[in-house]
């Protein structure tokens, strides 16, 4: 699993955004003229890893179609590297994109996508190992289905997001990404919770990002050392949020991964009022 960056993506997404009609540039069905594709990456990892990303673009309409890659923890909003993908046929499939398309021997963060017309991307992130190779595919998501602070979202703070159905130390390792979507830095906390939403028995453990514009930062082994006051340590959970009044959009992802075999699962957040347990936008 490589250090700087998550091997897999739990798109933790908010409703708000209609996905049969959206705003210009936003998702139709899901898909859209501005994606956000996270997780890319290509270099060494832990046990002897050595990561690697294939891209997949599918927009029918074709037209152009700009690649940005933004690197974890950038200074600011500009593009590490660009692109141009022309779309000559429905689908285009970029072996090893990182190297390939922006000519870098390494490096790991989020690829923005702009095209001329709505598409969407898939992405598989994999490593050779046992005779073949390991990782995961995910989907790149529409920019505009990130989520926004809790004070922007009818001002009611019981909204967050939660990530549960994580394996502990030292059976597997969790990881958490967190993006900015939008134009402006967003502020935040990652905290590692018991499963009644307390603080564990080893105590609290928060997490604080700050994160410029269409970057990441990623959280390793989040769990490491964290015990619960339960029976085992199977209720531990994650909770992320944007600081109230940020003015700003993110989306975050985790995984867990065996420490004996690197064989990883995707666990899918949830973002739920906790006063009433029902999924935002249920009434």
């Amino acid at each position: 699993m490589p250090r700087p960056l998550v091997l897999a993506a739990c798109l933790l997404l908010v409703t708000g955004v209609s996905l049969a009609a959206g705003p210009v540039g936003g998702p139709v069905n899901m898909i859209s003229t501005d994606i956000m594709v996270p997780a890319a990456g290509r270099g060494p990892g832990a046990a002897g890893s050595f990561w690697v990303t294939d891209l997949w673009i599918r927009c029918p309409a074709g037209g152009d179609a700009t690649l940005e890659f933004h690197g974890l923890d950038s200074p600011s909003a500009a593009p590490l590297v660009t692109a141009t993908v022309h779309m000559s046929q429905p689908v285009v499939y970029i072996a090893d994109v990182i190297k390939t398309a922006f000519g870098m021997d390494s490096g790991f963060g989020n690829i923005r996508i702009r095209s001329a017309n709505p598409a969407t991307a898939t992405l598989r992130l994999y490593s050779p190992g046992g005779g073949g190779s390991y990782g995961f595919a995910f989907m790149g998501m529409p920019a505009s289905m990130g989520m926004g602070s809790s004070s922007m979202m009818g001002g009611d703070d019981t909204h967050r997001m939660y990530v549960q159905g994580l394996l502990p130390q030292p059976q597997a390792r969790v990881n958490v990404m967190v993006m900015n979507t939008g134009s402006l830095p967003i502020q935040g906390t990652v905290e590692v919770l018991d499963s009644d939403g307390g603080a564990p028995a080893t105590g609290p453990v928060s997490l604080r990002f700050s994160i410029q514009p269409y970057s990441g930062h990623q959280f390793n082994n989040v769990l490491s050392g964290v015990h619960s006051r339960f029976i085992d340590d199977m209720g531990l959970q994650l909770r992320i949020e944007m600081d109230d009044q940020t003015q700003g959009m993110m989306m975050s992802l985790a995984t867990v991964t065996d420490n004996m075999t690197n064989d990883g699962y995707v666990v899918m957040g949830s973002m739920m009022d906790t006063g009433s347990m029902t999924m935002m936008g249920e009434r």
